[in-house]
């Protein structure tokens, strides 16, 4: 892989690897869904973290994590605001749970920068039209 493609730090060892059968939404399509269409959404995604996980959760969520996506998409993908900010489904899902947020099932602490001390990497990568999906990999920091 080229460097430039390579934004893993130095030193993160590799601790979950998800395969997703959809691409994450547009952060317009997220800020348009009524709250009950969102919330049937967000437990779709959080089924598709727990089959992927083949229902093993961690006894303990990573304290430190780098995320890094490929997001599968048909055409150029979107626009980098649209991108992120799609991505609060997926780590909605895999953060601790707690009270604001009880669908976390607990692969990192928290999406705060304490936790992730960089943003997640994002590439949006071809698919043929109706066949995206997401790969997420998350990487503990030590």
């Amino acid at each position: 892989m080229p460097d430039c493609l390579n934004r893993i730090p130095a030193g993160a060892e590799l601790v979950f690897e998800l395969s997703l059968p959809w691409q994450t939404p547009s952060n317009n399509q997220i800020k348009g869904m009524h709250y009950h269409q969102y919330r049937k959404l967000r437990e779709q995604w959080r089924e598709g973290v727990w089959a992927a996980l083949n229902g093993k959760l961690p006894k303990k969520p990573l304290h430190s994590a780098f995320i890094e996506i490929d997001r599968y998409c048909q055409g150029k993908g979107l626009d980098w605001d649209n991108a992120y900010g799609g991505l609060k489904i997926l780590l909605d899902c895999i953060v601790a749970p707690s009270k604001r947020n009880p669908d976390g099932l607990g692969l990192i602490l928290d999406d705060s920068p304490v936790y992730l001390p960089e943003p997640p990497f994002v590439r949006q990568l071809p698919a043929p039209r109706g066949q995206g999906y997401t790969d997420c990999r998350i990487y503990r920091l030590s």
